[in-house]
């Protein structure tokens, strides 16, 4: 009997913990959404702060967890849940938040499609990274706060998906597949861009997103690297 009580303890404990984290969660994803402006900072930034501080404690509370009960089953749904954040949150960023300049132009006139093409479409390699970030920065037409923002943005965009995607299937934590995944995520995202007429459809968006996350990928391959997340981070 007291191996019942202890084992329907265990499990309603771990229920209880990934419940309010998926409460908690979305409390800060409608934040997110309702645009609200509690301070001068850019709401944007604001809101995302707010995502990454909630998130860095669920994991500190799944470690407390995992540390009482043994069990690292709650890993597994916590980031499965932050796997589907990061995909919501992606999508959003990159075709619904106005904050980013996600002013749509949907729709069939050929005008607007025109525009589009002409002024928000590259497929020359490194030539908005030159233009833009390079002589725009050297000749003060970009303000250092927009290059900076822009490109850590870029860079940083497909990150998650370097620790994700290995963490919950392991057939991406071989780099012959993991690549083209990622590849075809960014793709993914530019073609929606270009379709909706949203952001830019931009090769070195491309390039940016795919090489950061590729990069974090290769160093997270690190033997002493590895070995420290998996202690902070316990294969789920």
């Amino acid at each position: 009997m007291k191996k019942i009580i202890g084992i329907c303890r265990k499990y309603a404990d771990g229920w209880i913990f990934f419940a309010a984290s998926v409460f908690l969660l979305l409390f800060a994803v409608i934040e997110l959404q309702t645009h609200l402006r509690l301070t001068a900072a850019p709401p944007i930034l604001l809101r995302l702060l707010l995502l990454l501080t909630v998130c860095a404690l669920f994991f500190l509370g799944a470690h407390l967890h995992a540390g009482r009960t043994q069990s690292n089953r709650i890993f597994r749904h916590l980031t499965l849940l932050f796997f589907a954040l990061y995909l919501y949150l992606l999508l959003n960023v990159t075709l619904l938040e106005k904050g980013f300049g996600r002013d749509t132009l949907i729709g069939t006139d050929s005008d607007a499609r025109a525009y589009y093409l002409q002024y928000f479409v590259n497929l020359r390699p490194f030539q908005s990274i030159w233009e833009v970030y390079v002589l725009g920065f050297l000749k003060g037409y970009v303000a250092p706060y927009y290059v900076l923002l822009n490109l850590l943005g870029n860079v940083c965009a497909m990150m998650p998906l370097s620790y994700l995607l290995p963490r919950l299937f392991p057939k991406q934590r071989r780099w012959y597949v993991f690549l083209p995944t990622v590849l075809l995520a960014v793709i993914t995202v530019e073609l929606l861009q270009f379709i909706f007429m949203v952001g830019s459809c931009d090769v070195d968006d491309l390039i940016l997103n795919a090489g950061g996350a590729i990069l974090l990928y290769f160093l997270l391959r690190i033997p002493r690297l590895s070995r420290w997340i998996d202690r902070l981070f316990p294969q789920v």
